[in-house]
């Protein structure tokens, strides 16, 4: 008697032509935390921060922007001292990213995180100017982020080096492996190991890889796939020269999107989104469904 297939959802994703493009997570500011031990499914939740740090990370949120808190790590984060800490602001133009070296966690109660995320400008002397890169391993969450996000991980720091770390969860398991590159937050999924010289290499350019770009995780998913449209359209892959215009709701899931290289003529991106009318497994557990959203190009 044979036992069933294994089943993991980034391949049944696939299988089903599940698209990327749009589906970016969302969050305007990322704190990414240095934390060695191991993760569960809910790793800020559930590691053994001193409840005070943990306060002050959550208690940062600002009421119109999206805080997300991410644990990283190194093979090397068990072995050296202190602890590194990271904040970005994706949704700035152009975006900002601060480094911090502490000597323990509770440094973290001398830095006002309540300003970064309300995207106040931080310590110059802090100040990142070398890309970070971060691919989600936690397995704990889905299976397929553990599947494929090691290998990935190792890949991208054989050419990057120390600018690359484990994540935990980033959000769209079932597009493994999940990874962003700040500071811009450009979201990226389904690289494979032989993929990544090239995409590293297009960012450290200030450009993005369509192939793999889900979208930047400051804009709303519509916007994402409208900025991926445009992109494609024209072939301008810079991040840093475009420039988002007015958004017009034409409709249910049906908008309009203003879009420009910088001191030129605008341009208008229509576009729908198509919901299926049956769900599939988003987890390798099966115990969440979510139905197809597809984005189309109607119109540029």
């Amino acid at each position: 008697m044979t036992s069933p297939e294994k089943f993991f959802c980034s391949h049944h994703a696939q299988k089903q032509d599940v698209p990327i493009i749009g589906s970016g997570t969302h969050g305007d500011v990322w704190f990414l935390l240095e934390y060695p031990n191991s993760w569960g499914a809910k790793a800020f939740k559930e590691s053994s921060l001193p409840q005070a740090v943990k306060d002050h990370l959550s208690g940062a949120a600002h009421p119109e922007g999206d805080l997300r808190i991410q644990m990283i790590r190194q093979p090397q984060s068990r072995y050296r001292e202190g602890v590194r800490f990271f904040a970005a602001q994706t949704h700035l133009s152009p975006p900002r990213m601060y480094e911090y070296h502490l000597s323990g966690y509770e440094d973290l109660l001398a830095i006002d995180l309540k300003a970064l995320a309300a995207g106040e400008e931080g310590d110059l002397a802090h100040l990142r100017t070398e890309p970070l890169f971060v691919v989600c391993t936690n397995g704990k969450r889905d299976q397929c982020c553990a599947l494929y996000g090691p290998e990935v991980y190792q890949a991208m720091a054989d050419v990057a080096g120390d600018a690359v770390w484990q994540s935990s969860h980033i959000g769209g398991h079932n597009m493994a492996p999940v990874s962003l590159y700040f500071p811009h937050g450009v979201h990226y999924s389904r690289t494979k190991p032989e993929d990544i010289g090239g995409v590293i290499e297009a960012y450290r350019q200030g450009q993005v890889s369509l192939p793999f770009y889900r979208g930047r995780v400051s804009l709303p998913q519509f916007v994402q796939a409208a900025e991926y449209f445009w992109r494609e359209k024209t072939g301008v892959l810079d991040l840093d020269v475009v420039q988002l215009g007015a958004v017009k709701e034409l409709g249910e899931k049906d908008w309009l999107v203003e879009i420009r290289i910088k001191g030129e003529a605008k341009q208008r991106v229509h576009l729908r989104q198509t919901i299926s009318d049956y769900e599939i497994p988003i987890t390798c557990k099966q115990t969440k469904t979510a139905p197809i959203r597809t984005f189309q190009l109607m119109d540029l």
